[in-house]
């Protein structure tokens, strides 16, 4: 019989499970034949395979979120003097929306400066739960405007770099805001909440679900992406036929 580090065999003579690779490294280290050499190597071996498959979890989670992910709505407006108001997506309300993605697939963006050899520069580190992250940064400048300070400034110009990593990591689309009830906008965290309950409780055939999307409309293909002005149309079909389905009340 292999030794206990190798097989384990339950009390009714069944194999219980296959050992992890790192317990049969420990089993060969045990071995005092084995040189040390052989057992640095595969110990390193091991590792780059771990790290191959945190990679992999990554990318493969990546993905979802990106699929996830909703156009959002230009509510800044900086003034131009001459030239005009530009409007664009707040940090605030990319967060926002961006926050509890990560979060559903596991993953935790953060920031932090460094000093460059043209002055500084801002590093987005995206991490995900197996423990694979990438990063990528943005050279920083104080962003001077009327009754800002030179900390003020500065921190203007620390936003300004957070908000566009935050858009090219994540390649949201941002949308001029109009007048037709916040057609860009996403729904609440707490709408979303309420759609994913009533879909469960229905549980839709893959047939059913792609007529129900046909129904909804683009650019909506999962509930992230149910405009806020459809919101009401939706929740209401779905009630509805929860309802029928003797689901609700």
């Amino acid at each position: 019989m292999p030794s206990s580090e190798l097989a384990r065999v339950t009390n009714e003579g069944e194999l219980a499970r296959q050992p992890t690779p790192m317990e049969m490294i420990a089993a060969i280290a045990r071995d005092p034949s084995i040189p040390i050499d052989r057992i640095s190597a595969l110990i390193g071996l091991q590792e780059r395979m771990e790290a191959r498959e945190a990679e992999k979890e990554f990318n493969r989670d990546f993905a979802a979120a990106m699929l996830d992910m909703p156009r959002v709505a230009k509510r800044g407006r900086k003034d131009m003097g001459g030239k005009g108001v530009i409007m664009y997506a707040t940090y605030e309300d990319l967060d926002a929306v961006i926050r509890p993605i990560e979060a559903r697939h596991g993953f935790a963006r953060s920031f932090a400066t460094r000093i460059t050899e043209k002055g500084w520069a801002m590093v987005l580190r995206l991490t995900h739960r197996a423990g694979h992250s990438i990063t990528s940064e943005r050279p920083c400048k104080a962003d001077p405007g009327p009754g800002r300070n030179d900390i003020q400034a500065e921190g203007s110009g620390e936003s300004y770099a957070r908000r566009y990593l935050t858009l090219s990591t994540w390649n949201v689309v941002t949308v001029g805001a109009d007048d037709d009830a916040n057609s860009a906008d996403p729904i609440s965290d707490e709408q979303a909440a309420d759609l994913h309950d009533m879909l469960d409780a229905l549980a839709m055939t893959p047939t059913q679900a792609e007529r129900f999307w046909s129904w909804v409309g683009p650019p909506a293909v999962n509930v992230a992406t149910i405009q806020r002005k459809d919101f009401a149309r939706v929740a209401a079909w779905l009630r509805q036929r929860v309802k029928a389905s003797g689901g609700g009340k």
